[in-house]
């Protein structure tokens, strides 16, 4: 949106004034008072906008400085309700401002749009208040949480106040941006609530910046970059961890250590956390649980309503979000992640109807891109339909029924068919429709025209005269059509109730239920050959999940008996084993800091060699890539070691039983390889006196 002119507004209502009356709409700031001609509306900068530093319980510590404004607000600040504070304040002049107009503030992004919109991605702002302009004068003080910069409100809030409000969103969405205070003049236009150009400050006006211009960026997003090919190699008490990647998102990295036996951090290689009050400078990672560990600092009430999420994604906690912060942790749901879904994999996943892993194909029950086949989808199901058109149309080629159409199946086939009774149909004058679908004439036939079709309906029979069809409510045979009949009702007369198949029998295990609607995970029957089971409900982790698949490791649900379940990505070297089981202890898989046992490692670097451990003794290692502003992206890999002594010449003359009671090593005897070790010692440079010392050294 474009920067308003302060200048021209001003003109604009002198210009009013004089030759047109009453300001127009076209006016997009307040004008600036001391005219002489009236109280007005102070202009946007008569207003001072400055943000601030707040503590753990809310307190103002001090002004934000430059660098809070670009890299402070990550996804932990976020989950931890680190509360923003806000002075807005109308600066005392000699203008004569009007003390009966009221003005509103928000915060949020592109909140002037947002207000007269509601499509697609926009909700409106979180707003701090309405009041007259005597109040600005006083100024208004108050704070609010780090999500109302990156969401609105869910359209179906109690209230817009950002203590009370619901939000369209949460924490752990990867969104990025710059948000701030916006301020508007309600009815400058004789329309009601605020409108689009009557919002005068944009959210990019604060006296904290040397241009006092700018407002908060905020980055929830996590790295994107990929770190691979990770591995430990082994040396005399350290171990050297290597691996690769790009450039990209990536600002440095950290490893974090523990005892693999105990679960403990390694001593002595503790490092210190970051200060949570700090600006991030690109060497930290930050998380909720080492940010605020005793809970968050604030919350805020989370709503389902989240245009940042795909329709029908879920809460993979298994905690719905409507309501107030249901699991008390951030301030919203923390385990609420939208993950990475991956169609074939055999988990139903955000935005997937069905996933049979292998056999999904355009021809099978779920299509290669994981919804479900049905009628009228324009993909042929195999041993299921005979042609899928994809449209509604009963008259062509391909039925509604997805049968190919043909002479004597009821349904007309315009332009190739004069007439289709079905059953009806006969030779030799029985029927005014014959085998061919060709009309006979009535005055030909042995019995006269028969009744069926004439639309003159006898009970208990129908007859919707040239309607009647075996796709229709009236079938071609002037019975009623109804479920189990074997023919398909996807022509209804008047609204009638739609039938998705009709196989013409009740068994509740085929592909087509007693209800005559196509099987589907979740409808309560067990699809037979294709279903394992079926509960009918939504809960994921009891008997049977909701892929309608018996519980199991490896399916991507946590169950009962099971620590971990990374699904597909389960292995000795994943976070989750192939038995379900963590391969790392809670604090390392956390990023507790306690476990971190590097400084900050370059993104640049590749490999990084960690000292100061026992020879014999097993540690697990976690890489975490994290970015400028401290959001990291652990790597989904438990990397082991065990650091071994290494040999010297020393230890390889003791090994091979060649050394001399005094000391020195034997290299007189020529056999038992004395002389190939001397061979060895000269072609280093040493002689026997050198072993010696060595050994008067080590003792």
């Amino acid at each position: 949106m474009r920067p308003h002119d302060l200048s021209r507004p001003a003109a604009l209502f002198l210009a009013g004034l004089c030759a047109l009356g009453p300001l127009t709409a076209a006016a997009q700031t307040p004008p600036s008072g001391g005219t002489g001609m009236g109280p007005s509306l102070p202009p946007a900068d008569a207003f001072t906008i400055q943000y601030w530093l707040t503590d753990q319980t809310g307190k103002f510590i001090r002004p934000l400085t430059e660098k809070y404004f670009t890299q402070f607000i990550n996804r932990a600040r976020c989950q931890c309700g680190q509360q923003i504070g806000v002075i807005v304040r109308l600066k005392k002049t000699m203008a004569a401002y009007s003390v009966t107009e009221q003005l509103q503030s928000f915060v949020g992004s592109q909140c002037a749009t947002a207000e007269t919109s509601l499509a697609g991605q926009f909700r409106r702002c979180a707003q701090l208040g309405a009041e007259l302009v005597p109040t600005y004068q006083q100024g208004i003080t108050t704070s609010f949480h780090p999500i109302w910069l990156a969401n609105g409100v869910n359209p179906d809030t109690p209230s817009r106040h950002p203590s009370e409000a619901f939000t369209a969103g949460k924490c752990e969405a990867n969104v990025t941006g710059e948000a701030g205070v916006w301020l508007c003049a309600p009815g400058q236009n004789s329309m009601p609530n605020c409108q689009a150009d009557e919002f005068f400050i944009q959210g990019a006006q604060n006296i904290n910046l040397p241009s006092k211009t700018g407002g908060i960026k905020f980055d929830f997003q996590p790295p994107l970059l990929k770190v691979t090919d990770i591995k430990a190699e082994s040396g005399d008490g350290a171990v050297v961890l290597s691996w690769q990647t790009g450039s990209g998102d990536i600002n440095g990295f950290r490893i974090l250590c523990e005892d693999a036996a105990t679960g403990q951090p390694v001593t002595g290689r503790t490092q210190t956390p970051p200060d949570p009050y700090a600006i991030p400078n690109g060497q930290y990672f930050y998380t909720k649980d080492n940010l605020c560990p005793n809970g968050p600092f604030s919350t805020f009430n989370s709503g389902e309503d989240n245009p940042l999420e795909p329709p029908g994604a879920t809460d993979t906690d298994g905690i719905e979000t409507t309501g107030g912060d249901t699991d008390a942790t951030t301030g919203g749901d923390t385990g609420d992640t939208v993950e990475n879904t991956e169609c074939g994999n055999e988990i139903i996943e955000a935005g997937e109807e069905c996933d049979d892993g292998d056999a999904n194909a355009d021809d099978a029950a779920c299509g290669s891109d994981c919804t479900r086949s049905f009628c009228g989808d324009g993909r042929v199901q195999a041993d299921v339909e005979e042609c899928d058109d994809g449209n509604d149309e009963d008259g062509d080629g391909c039925t509604n029924a997805c049968k190919n159409a043909a002479c004597g199946d009821g349904s007309l086939w315009v332009g190739m068919e004069a007439c289709d009774m079905g059953a009806l149909n006969a030779d030799g004058g029985a029927s005014p429709c014959n085998t061919t679908c060709e009309i006979v004439d009535c005055a030909n036939m042995m019995n006269g025209c028969p009744e069926c079709g004439d639309g003159v309906e006898v009970a208990p029979n129908c007859d919707d005269g040239p309607l009647n069809s075996n796709n229709a409510t009236c079938k071609s045979d002037c019975t009623w059509n109804v479920c189990g009949d074997g023919f398909v009702l996807s022509d209804p007369l008047d609204g009638g109730v739609l039938e998705e198949c009709d196989d013409g029998n009740d068994d509740t295990t085929d592909a087509c239920t007693e209800e005559c609607l196509r099987a589907f995970c979740g409808d309560g029957f067990v699809w037979d050959g294709v279903e394992e089971c079926d509960d009918g409900n939504t809960v994921d982790d009891d008997d049977c999940a909701n892929n309608c698949r018996e519980p199991a490791c490896g399916d991507n649900i946590v169950q009962a008996g099971e620590e971990c379940d990374n699904g597909v990505n389960n292995s000795d070297t994943s976070s989750c084993s192939g038995e379900c089981k963590f391969t790392a202890s809670p604090g390392m898989l956390n990023l507790d800091w306690r476990y971190v046992c590097t400084p900050h490692i370059s993104f640049s670097t590749k490999s990084y060699r960690i000292d100061g451990l026992e020879n014999g003794k097993e540690y697990n290692f976690l890489l975490v890539p994290y970015d400028l502003i401290g959001n990291p992206a652990p790597v989904d890999t438990i990397v082991r070691g065990i650091p071994v002594e290494t040999y010297d010449l020393w230890e390889q003359c003791e090994e091979d039983g060649v050394c001399g009671t005094s000391g020195y090593c034997n290299v007189s005897d020529d056999s038992s390889g004395g002389l190939a070790l001397f061979t060895a010692l000269a072609a280093f440079g040493i002689g026997g006196l050198g072993v010696a010392n060595r050994r008067r050294n080590r003792a």
